[in-house]
């Protein structure tokens, strides 16, 4: 489809339906939804930048350079992010087993419990997701999401480095 002029009055309607303003918008509602579970779970100290971080964080661990990447962020706000996160009793450093100059980010048992938490509360998400598309429906939007972003974002993925 071809965009629309600036003058056109169709430009808010195309803008609307752009891949783009779709995906910020689901991806917001998700992150507020998410967010506001977590807090009514009990940690209310929990902000919207660390729910970036901390879903970027494979479950063994992951280095600050991946967790920076992963989350869009710099380095060194990775490490800031990653530091607050140590006072709040989230997540603890540790060495790298093949690399001593490198710390390898880990949830202490709080952070594994947010984790749980978390996870408990995407899959109750996807439930309600489920309820509205239908099965059918979900499966493929998670499919062609995922197809896309192999294409756009292929060192996103948890795991992959």
């Amino acid at each position: 489809m071809t965009r629309p002029a600036l003058e056109d009055p169709g430009l808010r309607a195309w803008r609307d339906e752009t891949l783009y303003r779709l995906l910020l918008r689901a991806s917001r509602a998700e992150t507020a939804s998410t967010l506001q579970r977590i807090h009514e779970r009990g940690y209310t100290d929990v902000s919207v930048v660390d729910t970036n971080l901390l879903a970027n964080l494979d479950t063994e661990g992951t280095i600050i350079s991946a967790l920076a990447r992963r989350a869009g962020i710099t380095r060194q706000a990775a490490s800031q992010q990653v530091a607050a996160l140590e006072r709040s009793g989230y997540l603890e450093r540790r060495s790298s087993d093949t690399d001593g100059r490198a710390a390898v980010i880990h949830q202490t048992p709080q952070g594994r419990a947010l984790l749980n938490d978390a996870l408990d509360i995407v899959e109750a998400l996807e439930n309600e997701y489920t309820e509205h598309l239908g099965v059918a429906r979900l499966a493929t939007l998670k499919a062609l999401l995922s197809a896309l972003l192999d294409h756009i974002d292929p060192i996103g993925a948890l795991g992959r480095e």
